[in-house]
């Protein structure tokens, strides 16, 4: 069932989240916005937490589909592997006001400030859980954790041992397939390894005719966790790609076949001092290539250090630093860039302290991070929380902070000319320029929360805040310049924008009877036009979860999306548009046929054959159309029990 708790939480094993009640789920210890194990219910921060069996249950293919569930996301389908997340809006693909990492890990690209969902096909079997912040998260994330945070948490290989094969068929969409082992090697190394290959069939344009979208990737992986001592433990995760999409270049008619390619391997120490202080050192290292639009090389290296430690049982600092490098090679993409190849390091520094005023009653957490990047130099980042719980029943929690996104790549380097019409006989360009000079953009946000849970079978929850952007990075108002034979539209990026949002986040889960939990979701989001219009000011869900019988479940989900309003251009050569108000309906039966062996099958987008859920973006035109579509999923387990001493 979707687990609606406001936390924060990132590198923390919990428990398994699905054996719980609604009244556990509130006291299981996380790492949470302190970065220290702390309960769900006393966490001073709006965060939902998309547990593994959320995954399972509602028959999701992929992660972006799966966080349309998550209560203040926004997210939509822009082609089979493109997709849009974002919240407390600013919805485009250009999301860059959201960080996203794995196991801590970040795949935030600097090019144009965004995620690149589709080569985010991790194994949702593996997944443990999905932990999303909504609202700022500077402090300990860093620069571009502006509305919030996306941390996809691994499970450790101890819970995956055995042998899996699971497959999945759609007719219309595509198909996976994932085969993977657990074994473990003494009694003190654990490890898990897969391999999956997905494909996706092509969508239509909503003007007719299946567009040149097919999508597909295959992947290979390696987790392996050591206990070395009782003090000291040890994770290496390590990853690679190799997908193909078909594709319409931006700039011409013709239609190529683009490349997506790419290597990880993480590495992390947890050392334990003594019962008062811990350490942590992570680092990882990314390598990727990608082809058509955008297109980049690109190479990064981070180092981060964070050590833990409590003066008594109600005062604890927490501090440490990181140092991180990255570098592009955009020689391969059909904008220009100058220069083509750069390098950019990031250091910085944190500390938070937590002070408990009265003894489960009210605490007080106060912090900042100051880091040095090499485009806007030195930033600082700093946020102060309170939680007051009264009862067991009742919480409130408040929070302000300071938050910045750093310049993207494409706003600092870009050189880009798009023939844009005929103008008294000349031909007219739009020349869009990147600006080196450009400053970081800059957030103050307060938030408010509330938690009521007076029975283990109902929880509510809710969260409001307000957001204040200033320094916004936008392309400025079109210089005319005349040259020989045309007119030149100078239209360079700057520092010239200023906006605010605020809105109400509700979230309730109610189980009527024990083998039934119903639960909802209900955004309300207000705002700047700049900030708010291309986000709908609605968004609703409500999913069902019915256990037919120990090994039969009936699982429905209804979404619904507000109307986007006709607006300005969202992307150069665009057309204002809008989009209609739609709904999403999914039902789902599975089945437990023997302990190995279960069986699926899932309707998707059944309240219509096609729908178009996105804008015009930069890169495309308008999105294609999300079709109707049933899938069938075979899965074969053999589970095996880790070997103890």
């Amino acid at each position: 069932m979707p687990i609606f708790m406001l936390i924060s939480a990132c590198f923390a094993q919990t428990p398994d989240l699905t054996d719980l009640s609604i009244e556990d789920l509130a006291n299981v210890r996380v790492t949470s916005v302190s970065k220290k194990p702390e309960s769900l219910s006393g966490a001073p921060a709006a965060v939902f937490v998309l547990a593994g069996e959320d995954l399972r249950r509602g028959g999701f293919t992929t992660l972006p589909e799966a966080l349309r569930m998550v209560p203040g996301l926004y997210v939509v389908q822009i082609n089979p592997h493109q997709w849009q997340v974002s919240t407390r809006g600013f919805g485009d693909l250009e999301n860059n006001k959201m960080l996203v990492l794995v196991d801590g890990r970040s795949v935030y690209t600097p090019e144009y400030g965004g995620v690149y969902w589709d080569v985010l096909d991790v194994p949702l079997e593996d997944i443990d859980r999905v932990e999303v912040i909504r609202g700022p998260g500077g402090t300990l994330w860093g620069a571009n954790a502006m509305n919030g945070v996306i941390n996809i948490v691994m499970k450790p290989p101890q819970q995956t041992q055995g042998v899996l094969v699971s497959t999945s068929a759609d007719l219309d969409q595509g198909y996976t397939t994932l085969v993977q082992y657990g074994g473990q090697v003494g009694q003190s190394l654990t490890y898990r390894m897969f391999g999956k290959s997905s494909y996706w069939e092509p969508y239509n344009s909503p003007s007719g005719g299946e567009l040149p979208n097919n999508f597909n990737m295959s992947q290979a992986g390696f987790h392996a966790d050591w206990t070395a001592s009782s003090s000291n433990s040890v994770s290496l995760e390590t990853e690679t790609y190799d997908g193909r999409f078909r594709n319409t270049e931006i700039f011409s008619a013709a239609r190529t076949t683009d490349l997506l390619k790419g290597s990880d391997v993480l590495v992390r120490w947890k050392h334990t001092i003594s019962s008062r202080s811990s350490t942590d050192l992570l680092t990882y290292c990314d390598w990727y290539t990608r082809t058509g639009v955008p297109a980049e090389m690109r190479n990064t290296c981070d180092i981060e250090f964070q050590h833990n430690y409590d003066f008594s049982s109600r005062q604890s600092l927490i501090w440490g630093g990181s140092f991180l490098s990255t570098s592009d090679d955009l020689t391969q993409d059909p904008a220009p860039y100058s220069p083509e190849k750069r390098r950019n390091s990031v250091v910085s520094g944190f500390a938070q302290y937590d002070v408990t005023i009265v003894p489960d009653r009210f605490r007080l957490l106060a912090g900042a991070k100051i880091e040095h990047n090499d485009y806007t130099g030195f930033e600082y980042q700093p946020q102060a929380r309170a939680v007051w719980t009264p009862n067991k029943i009742y919480t409130f929690w408040a929070s302000v902070s300071r938050a910045i996104r750093s310049p993207a790549r494409n706003e600092s380097n870009l050189q880009l000319l798009i023939p844009s019409g005929i103008s008294n006989g000349q031909p007219v360009f739009v020349d869009i320029t990147g600006n080196p000079n450009l400053k970081s953009e800059h957030l103050r946000a307060y938030e408010l929360g509330y938690r009521y849970q007076p029975s283990h079978a109902f929880s509510f929850r809710a969260a409001a805040y307000y957001n204040d952007y200033s320094n916004l990075i936008v392309t400025a108002n079109p210089i005319a310049q005349f040259i020989p034979n045309a007119l030149l539209l100078k239209t360079p990026y700057a520092n010239d924008g200023s906006a605010q949002t605020h809105g109400l986040e509700l979230t309730v889960s109610w189980k009527p009877i024990e083998r039934w939990t119903l639960s909802s979701a209900v955004t309300e989001l207000r705002g700047s036009p700049r900030a708010a219009e291309a986000s709908p000011r609605h968004l609703f869900n409500v999913q069902s979860r019915f256990n037919l019988s120990h090994n039969m479940e009936l699982d429905s989900g209804l979404y619904h999306y507000g109307a986007l309003p006709i607006q300005a251009t969202v992307s150069a050569g665009s057309p204002p548009m809008g989009l209609p108000a739609f709904n999403r309906v999914d039902v789902g039966l599975s089945w437990q046929a023997t302990s190995q062996w279960s069986l699926a099958v899932r309707g998707r987008n059944l309240q219509s054959a096609a729908h178009v859920e996105s804008l015009a973006t930069a890169f495309d035109g308008l999105g294609a159309e999300v079709p109707r579509s049933v899938s069938f999923k075979v899965m074969w387990q053999q589970k095996a029990e880790p070997r103890r001493k």
